[in-house]
């Protein structure tokens, strides 16, 4: 860790605590009401949230004027130190992809966790790194950042400024194990609590070995955690081989990162079961996942989950790229089922002819009434099949319109004089009939012309969906939308 710029970093003109609290933009008189007036039971709101490894986890966060003191605290540090490449959490343009990326393809991955990593950063250890260099910061200054940033003794998790307090008072340990790492040339990253040690060779029993199926951590590793302060969670010292799952961060390294297969099989499950019945699969999901108990309150069309559902499926398109078929296998279904997908989602649908409406005309019709609808849907953010956009030149034309037939969501057939009899136009019909009869698809009429006429040549169309074509294109674009909402 050190400052940018050296001796002209913006740090180094802090003498005072009113240049502190000029530096975060607060009155003096502000920070000592906050500190000394408040209270600190109305200085934080406290609670729990559930861990994914069972139990849960103590949650403080800061009320309104700390918060915001706190939250520019933090601009103030992190705007003005840069940390080591080995630290790759809380660190702008780092994460855990990267933490892991740095691991692939290891012939070992040793993994380590701080216990109670923000629980052991106390008051003393914050202002003594604030007077110590980098920062040589006056005494009072850095008792003011310590008061500020610490609650009960300890870093509170939920708090803006604890990330990056955090790393600033892991740094000496990150100096430690660096060293350590350049002595064995094997590779160390720490993201947060998580440390990870790889290498290619056999790993040095000074470090880790397995003996009796366990994994022992070795004297000089011990010795450097106990001498930075901190203590080290046994339950979670794993030392994994190529024959194992190596893990970093919750990523598999083994080869190429990916994610868990019980990470698939959940984001799998969850998706067949929202496509099913949404709020239903939100109540499980609440229930069973998030621990909530009593009257638990459902979104209306299961929301909630849906959010969650393409959170996952964003993180799983950083981890195994988003040309994996597996994810675009979900994606895809998603897009089936959801009238109004995001951005990322569209996208893919769009890339791998996945559509949300199909355009069924005679070329005829095209100029007139296709291209007005298909304009109108677009506008409205709708990824909408006509055979002029969506076909490239070099594709296949029956495969390409079968393709994107068969994976519509709506299928809008615009039945007029030029297509009854027409052979393409009524091929593409019958398809989405016989579909229609196993339940699979679903079909809007568009009558451009007599239609009692024109639909009594189409007698399985006569109980359809329809709507009447006024050159109406705008009226019936936002009606689409609304019919694909009702057909899920």
């Amino acid at each position: 860790m050190k400052l940018t710029g050296g001796d002209e970093n913006f740090l180094k003109t802090i003498k005072t605590e009113k240049d502190f609290c000029d530096a975060i933009g607060i009155n003096k008189g502000q920070v000592y009401y906050l500190l000394y007036d408040l209270g600190v039971e109305k200085r934080y709101e406290h609670f729990t949230i559930p861990k994914k490894s069972g139990g849960v986890r103590s949650i403080s966060s800061p009320q309104k004027g700390l918060a915001l003191a706190l939250d520019r605290t933090h601009r103030l540090l992190a705007g003005n130190i840069e940390f080591k490449t080995c630290v790759k959490g809380f660190v702008l343009d780092e994460g855990i992809i990267r933490n892991a990326d740095e691991h692939k393809r290891a012939k070992w991955v040793l993994n380590v966790d701080i216990e109670d990593f923000f629980g052991s950063i106390n008051f003393g250890r914050v202002r003594g790194v604030f007077i110590s260099k980098p920062f040589e910061l006056p005494e009072k200054v850095a008792t003011l950042i310590a008061r500020l940033t610490i609650l009960n003794n300890s870093l509170p998790q939920g708090s803006h400024s604890s990330p990056v307090i955090s790393n600033i008072v892991a740094s000496s340990l990150d100096n430690k194990l660096l060293r350590l790492a350049k002595k064995y040339r094997i590779k160390y990253t720490r993201y947060a609590d998580d440390i990870t040690f790889s290498g290619h060779g056999v790993p040095n029993r000074e470090l880790a070995y397995i003996s009796g199926g366990e994994t022992i951590m070795g004297d000089v590793l011990a010795a450097v955690f106990s001498k930075s302060g901190f203590s080290i969670n046994q339950k979670k010292l794993r030392l994994q081989f190529p024959r194992s799952r190596q893990e970093v961060t919750g990523i598999v390294v083994n080869k190429k990162l990916n994610v868990p297969v019980e990470f698939k099989k959940q984001l799998r499950s969850a998706i067949h079961q929202w496509c099913d019945d949404p709020e239903a699969a939100e109540r499980k999901f609440l229930m069973e996942v998030k621990k909530e108990e009593g009257d638990i309150e459902i979104s209306e069309g299961g929301v909630v989950l849906k959010r969650n559902i393409y959170g996952r499926l964003s993180y799983m398109a950083q981890v195994k790229g988003d040309s994996d078929p597996s994810y675009i296998k979900l994606a895809m279904k998603m897009g089936r089922h959801d009238s109004d997908p995001p951005k990322f989602l569209k996208g893919v649908m769009a890339k791998y002819h996945e559509y949300q409406v199909f355009i069924c005309h005679a070329s005829e019709d095209k100029d007139e009434v296709a291209m007005p609808l298909y304009n109108a849907l677009d506008e409205k953010g709708v990824s909408t099949f006509i055979d002029n956009k969506a076909i490239l030149w070099g594709d296949s034309l029956v495969d390409t319109i079968n393709d994107a037939l068969y994976k519509a969501k709506l299928v809008v057939a615009i039945v007029s004089e030029n297509s009854v009899d027409k052979s393409w136009p009524r091929k593409e019909i019958n398809a989405v009939l016989a579909r229609e009869i196993q339940g699979e698809s679903k079909l809007l009429v568009l009558v451009n012309g007599d239609g009692d006429k024109l639909l009594g040549k189409y007698a399985l169309l006569q109980d359809k969906l329809y709507r009447k074509w006024d050159d109406n294109a705008e009226m019936l674009a936002a009606e689409i939308i609304e019919i694909q909402k009702r057909v899920q």
